[in-house]
């Protein structure tokens, strides 16, 4: 049997402290034979913030602390990646390779970003593989330049004009749709990693956050569904999902789960600029974010046992966000509040709760 602990969104921006909280957690993901994350910032001191919202950045000296929770793995395909530019980008890949932490999801090209990192543990071979539809300017990665594994997605706006003359200044519809090149593209990459792997895991940095849906079409784009079951087509054994930083719905695809967002799981408030730069400062818009909304804040650590010939098992370790950005496990009648929310969202799967620990049934 071998054990993946999967869990969501990473930025630090201070040392972790010595907590019984955070304890429990390392407890968890050291208690499992890898540990798998999407660390949601370059590591570096270098580089010159690009134009967009929101520019992160971590110190390289805290992924000691990362790597100390016990994470054995990381994917790099997320929308902040890029947003030092190349030089930081570079340094972050360096500083993985100093402290021998494998990562996917990004590289010097579209080959490397694409390439899957596997893992052997006893008689399993575990794949990885990391994609990202959020995509930041000049992030994804190509022939000829350095970034993150894409997965883009085309819009189209349908505006229903009855409904806009009854109530103007409505959203429109939005439909999204991946472009197929880059769907081929994952497709590829799936098929040839199933070729020396038993299990596949593929983390997706995609979807959208609360704040940024319009309250009609709140839940998951279209385009989310569309990629997320033909991946799990191609061969992906289970597809973990984050960037809207809140728990979205889980989905069972023929026998398979689609986490479509763990949320965030070790997230500090970001020291970086924010609202610098031109493209952000001049925006018709504004977002305050309330951190302390307890959506934000609830996350779960995916537990998947993997036994013979790839046949796995997946049960859910509710955990909560204190006011730091640090986690802490819940238990009793916390976590199966968080289980059962997660339930209600997941209409396409069934979800139930044992003495605070989620169970996901696959039939």
């Amino acid at each position: 049997m071998t054990t993946v602990a999967i869990v969501g969104d990473i930025f630090l921006q201070e040392p972790l402290p010595p907590t019984a909280e955070l304890a429990g957690v390392r407890e968890v993901l050291r208690g499992a034979d890898i540990a798998f994350g999407n660390l949601e910032t370059p590591v570096s001191a270098r580089g010159a913030p690009v134009e967009k919202w929101i520019n992160m950045r971590m110190p390289p000296e805290l992924l000691a602390d990362v790597q100390a929770l016990g994470f054995d793995i990381l994917t790099l395909a997320n929308n902040h990646m890029m947003d030092f530019g190349e030089v930081a980008f570079f340094d972050t890949l360096a500083h993985l390779r100093e402290r021998e932490l494998p990562h996917v999801g990004a590289g010097a090209d579209l080959d490397a970003a694409w390439q899957a990192e596997i893992i052997s543990m006893d008689d399993t071979r575990v794949a990885f593989l990391g994609a990202a539809s959020t995509l930041g300017p000049q992030s994804a990665a190509t022939a000829e330049r350095p970034g993150i594994a894409p997965i883009h997605v085309s819009e189209s706006y349908n505006i229903d004009f009855a409904g806009s003359m009854e109530q103007p200044g409505s959203a429109p519809y939005v439909f999204t749709r991946a472009w197929r090149e880059d769907l081929d593209r994952a497709v590829a990459a799936i098929e040839a990693a199933r070729q020396v792997a038993d299990f596949l895991v593929l983390a997706l940095h995609w979807g959208v956050p609360p704040f940024w849906r319009s309250r009609f079409q709140d839940g998951l784009a279209d385009y989310q569904i569309e990629v997320g079951r033909a991946l799990i087509d191609a061969g992906a054994d289970v597809i973990v999902g984050h960037h809207p930083h809140s728990l979205q719905a889980v989905e069972i695809y023929r026998g398979a789960p689609i986490f479509y967002s763990l949320g965030n799981f070790v997230f500090h408030h970001n020291r970086g600029p924010v609202n610098h730069t031109p493209i952000s400062r001049n925006a018709p818009y504004a977002v305050s974010v309330d951190r302390r909304n307890r959506n934000w804040s609830e996350t779960v650590i995916v537990i998947a046992e993997i036994g013979a010939a790839g046949a796995a098992t997946f049960s859910l370790r509710p955990a909560l966000l204190d006011a730091a950005g640090n986690p802490q496990l819940l238990h009793g009648a916390e976590a199966a509040a968080v289980i059962e929310r997660l339930a209600e969202l997941s209409p396409n799967a069934s979800i139930s709760c044992c003495d605070g620990l989620g169970h996901l049934h696959l039939d």
